[in-house]
């Protein structure tokens, strides 16, 4: 395909990691052809996800990596996403951790997943 002097946005959920249409338009100030038909252009919550939290839940997004060096936070660059999502409402969050949590997700090693799996009922009817 060619290239173009505007493109379609898209962005990459911080918690899904799916890509998905902003429906914004970017342009080249200059009109010179250099977008393809869509561009990435960061990190926002896709319409799913948004629906989750907006619903006062936390997204505990499973990572098989612990920070580097002498980091204690993980980046979300750095972050080896194992496909595990768990969503739990922030008032349980607050019971089972004994902690407040104020961001909309946290990246949590395999055992906290499985910890979870002990203390919060399924909806899966088992």
């Amino acid at each position: 395909m060619e290239k173009s002097f505007v493109s379609l946005e898209k962005k990459i959920c911080l918690i899904c990691g799916n890509e998905h249409e902003t429906n914004a338009l970017l342009f080249d100030k200059h009109m010179r052809n250099k977008f393809e038909k869509y561009t990435t252009t960061g990190y926002d919550h896709c319409e799913d996800c948004q629906k989750k939290l907006d619903d006062h839940f936390i997204a505990m997004v499973e990572i098989s990596n612990s920070p580097s060096n002498n980091q204690t936070i993980m980046k979300k660059e750095d972050a080896n996403r194992t496909g595990v999502l768990v969503w739990i409402k922030d008032y349980a969050a607050a019971e089972v951790f004994n902690v407040e949590i104020k961001t909309p997700m946290v990246f949590v090693e395999p055992r906290v997943v499985e910890f979870l799996k002990t203390v919060i009922p399924s909806h899966d009817g088992s």
